[in-house]
């Protein structure tokens, strides 16, 4: 007798787990990282306060029309991948795959690099501390953070958001009291402080300056868009979207402009050979030098918290995104397996691509480590103009197509397609500013040309590898744009339907337990 084929089980998938509440928190301040609370150090010592807080508000901007291009996109097709999804349907799968890859390397990385910022951090009060001291106990904290999943993940996010959402109104408060005369042991005069920093060097080293300020700026705003993934995992992904378009702003003014603005207002950093160096923060430093040293240590010790934040969503981040891109055949299929609601094998690749930050141990490791983060170069530019495309040409498929834009788009982007228009051209500048400041980099000692550009080079790579391997389009066809709503859940509810089918069709009586295979976490 023939023994019965067996019946599918459905693969299991990422638990929706994240509350609205954890959802709001994160969009409030989740990457917020290095990019503000270190690298805006050097931005201000080559640009000056005015380029500083004028970069910021442009490319701020930007990235909150793509929030509202995102949040189109999310409630209209809630999807695991996120972005990288949408790259493989609006544009093509050959840049789908090179936006993911990109993706995946850019968060591997800065888990690297936020492991090395706290090592400087940390080095702050004891500079000769070694690395092996220091790195191992947070690469384990973030791996305890992680292995319970999701939820807890979100909620360890809103701890940190507190902790991040406290230094920078914080320094706010305490600018305030600088700049008025109130701290007793701040000996300078009122004539170097408040506007009249901006008086002698609002835009230090003219335009030059200004276009490295505006690269550093791309990179601080960097993960804004990974709450696209979050999505994802959340117990209502269709409408937490829309409400992160509404919170962004906020995010930028309060957490981003407000305190870059005063931080212009009470710190002068000298253009030297020291800043290149790092490990301070200008919030920190601007504490010190308003003699405040014990407040300084306990700033220091909150952005170790909020820089290790920033690290622990970098590991959310580009583990899913690995998972993502491996399940739809672009990456080793090990990396799509989830068990126990976890991505469990793209998080070992993330645990062991975090021990690079021990370079830093070796000889060379400064080299090193530049050539790594070169890598990442130009990554979030790349990331959210792929997410206006997808916007600008969704809109346009539906107008082809003939097809009600109310049937498809639960919710739309208040700007629009001229929106995302105008955040490419910001975004391409900002490519732009990255190759120019390489070639004319205002830095005492410039890094090389290549390392400034070689980001740039890999998404051409991947890009233009695939299209000839797989033989692939450069650009899908308006016409051949799938407008087909599928979400997850539907899909798992019609493979857990083919279960029970088949398990019938066997003569199974009681289906409970094939539904128990079924059901997906």
């Amino acid at each position: 007798m023939d023994l019965p084929r067996s019946v599918p089980v459905a693969e299991p998938s990422l638990q929706k787990v994240i509350t609205t509440r954890q959802f709001v928190f994160m969009a409030l301040s989740s990457s917020i990282g290095a990019g503000v609370l270190l690298a805006t150090y050097s931005s201000l010592a080559v640009g000056g306060p005015g380029s500083l807080l004028l970069s910021f508000a442009i490319v701020g901007f930007a990235v909150w029309i793509t929030m509202c291009a995102l949040g189109e996109l999310s409630a209209a097709f809630p999807v695991s991948g996120s972005f990288y999804e949408y790259s493989v349907r609006f544009i093509s799968p050959a840049w789908g795959f090179a936006m993911g890859w990109n993706y995946v390397i850019n968060f591997l990385l800065i888990v690297v690099f936020e492991l090395v910022v706290i090592l400087l951090c940390v080095r702050y009060w004891v500079s000769d501390i070694p690395a092996y001291y220091v790195l191992p106990p947070f690469i384990t904290g973030l791996i305890l953070v992680n292995a319970f999943g999701a939820k807890w993940y979100a909620e360890a996010e809103n701890v940190f958001a507190v902790c991040k959402m406290f230094v920078l109104s914080g320094f706010v408060i305490v600018a305030i009291l600088i700049i008025t005369k109130s701290i007793p042991n701040d000996s300078r005069p009122a004539s170097e402080l408040g506007f009249n920093l901006w008086k002698e060097d609002a835009f230090r080293n003219g335009v030059i300056g200004f276009l490295y300020v505006f690269m550093a700026a791309g990179m601080a705003y960097g993960g804004t868009e990974m709450l696209g993934l979050t999505a994802a995992e959340c117990e209502n992904p269709r409408n937490v979207m829309p409400l992160a378009c509404n919170i962004v702003p906020v995010r930028i003014i309060w957490l981003y402009l407000l305190p870059i603005f005063m931080l212009g207002l009470v710190l002068k950093v000298p253009l030297d050979e020291t800043v290149q160096a790092g490990g301070i923060s200008p919030f920190v430093d601007a504490i010190d030098q308003a003699g405040i040293p014990e407040l300084a240590t306990i700033f220091n010790g909150v952005i170790i918290v909020a820089i290790f934040s920033m690290a622990n969503a970098s590991v959310f981040a580009s583990s899913r995104a690995l998972q993502a891109i491996s399940a739809r055949g672009m990456g080793p299929s090990f990396f799509a397996k989830i068990k126990w609601g976890h991505p469990i094998w793209a998080l070992v690749l993330v645990f062991c691509v975090s021990l690079l930050s021990l370079v830093k141990i070796a000889k060379d490791g400064d080299m090193v480590f530049d050539w790594l983060l070169a890598l990442a170069a130009g990554s979030n530019y790349f990331t959210w103009i792929s997410i206006c495309v997808c916007h600008i040409r969704l809109r346009l498929a539906i107008r082809k197509k003939g097809v009600d834009e109310n049937e498809i788009l639960k919710w739309k982007s208040p700007v629009g397609i001229v929106g995302s228009v105008v955040a490419i051209l910001v975004f391409l500048f900002g490519l732009s500013a990255q190759i120019a400041a390489a070639i004319h980099s205002p830095l005492p000692k410039p890094p090389p040309i290549l390392a400034s550009v070689l980001g740039i080079i890999i998404v051409f790579t991947f890009w233009a590898g695939y299209t000839v391997f797989k033989r692939d389009t450069l650009l899908i066809s308006l016409d051949q744009i799938d407008l087909n709503v599928k979400t997850e859940s539907t899909a798992s509810l019609r493979r857990s339907h083919d279960v029970e089918s088949d398990a019938e069709s066997l003569g199974i009586g009681d289906t409970r337990l094939v539904r128990t295979f079924a059901r997906v976490s």
